[in-house]
């Protein structure tokens, strides 16, 4: 089509033998209505003004009076790169706005641009003259339903989807509303046997109540006689504890001498932690405690303390018991 770069077509051939078929056995705003679903048909114009063969290729897009996205190819727009701050983005097209202002003759008037991120804190500004816009819309001869930017996500420079979409959007709010009224009539055939079949469920759980309740009672049967069992272990547990602990206890007495009194006896888990004084030198009480059968390690906790009346010396021992012979 001559140095004019025109994009054909989105729509195959199948699709527009099946959109002519139905056309023929169905109103045209039926099929534009989306039966079935249209598929948007574009043309990409890379030469303004409007080239001929750019207004055939719109001509055979926009036949039967389908709307047509015009994509104008972004060798058309002068590209500027426009520093923004991180700061500015909350409102970029108008800080967009006012650097073109201020930057361009005229203060950019009759212009329009759109922005997209740009490399860094930069923004990329495509401009174009709104006359060449006016111009593309009125001479494109067939229903416009966008322009934009081709290969840009930016919005659209035309928008007229309110008109062009305002038949598909009514159509698919409509289908819903259909499918809930044949849904209602399907309901309404089937409350009948839904309240037929309620008695029996109605009977069904008062019989799973009564077999609750009697698993309720049983539950806490159950969990009476299981805490009688746990108290009666933790009895016996207590009374194994308490026998270790004599045995702990005559053992230190068998091998401490008269010399030596304890203050205090304690034994939490593998370590057991005395507390005393003697007369004697607390080495030996150390010597005395070590070769006992129970006794893994036998170490003094914190120095060892001089009573001023009595001249005992004051000692604690932190005694670490080997495995199976704690309380």
């Amino acid at each position: 089509m001559g140095n004019a770069v025109i994009l054909g077509l989105d729509m195959g051939r199948a699709g527009e033998r099946l959109g002519e078929s139905l056309q023929r056995l169905a109103p045209a705003f039926l099929v534009r209505a989306g039966l079935p679903p249209r598929r948007v048909r574009s043309v990409v114009v890379s030469a303004l003004p409007l080239t001929e063969p750019a207004k055939a290729a719109l001509a055979l897009a926009g036949a039967g009076g389908a709307p047509v996205d015009i994509r104008l190819s972004k060798e058309l727009f002068l590209v500027r790169s426009v520093p923004l701050p991180q700061a500015a983005r909350k409102d970029a097209a108008g800080a967009v706005a006012l650097q073109l202002r201020q930057s361009m003759p005229g203060q950019a008037e009759g212009l329009v641009w759109r922005h997209v991120d740009g490399p860094g804190e930069a923004v990329d500004v495509f401009i174009l003259k709104a006359a060449r816009l006016t111009e593309v819309v009125q001479a494109a001869g067939v229903t416009v339903r966008r322009v934009v930017i081709d290969g840009v996500e930016a919005a659209p420079l035309f928008d007229a989807r309110g008109q062009t979409d305002r038949v598909e959007r009514v159509w698919n709010r409509a289908v819903p509303a259909a499918v809930a009224v044949a849904l209602a009539g399907v309901l309404a055939v089937q409350g009948m046997a839904v309240m037929r079949a309620e008695g029996a469920v109605a009977e069904a759980e008062a019989a799973l109540a009564a077999l609750r309740d009697e698993a309720a009672v049983a539950r806490a049967e159950a969990e009476d006689r299981n805490a009688r069992s746990a108290a009666q272990m933790a009895d016996a547990a207590r009374l194994v504890r308490e026998s270790q602990r004599l045995v702990l206890l005559a053992d230190l007495t068998r091998v401490l001498g008269d010399e030596v009194w304890l203050s205090s006896f304690a034994v939490d888990g593998a370590v057991l932690r005395l507390a005393g004084f003697s007369s004697a030198d607390v080495a030996d009480v150390l010597a005395a405690v070590r070769p006992l059968a129970w006794v893994e390690s036998v170490d003094l906790d914190g120095a060892v303390a001089v009573d001023g009346a009595s001249g005992d010396r004051r000692f604690q021992l932190i005694v670490t018991l080997k495995v199976g012979g704690g309380a």
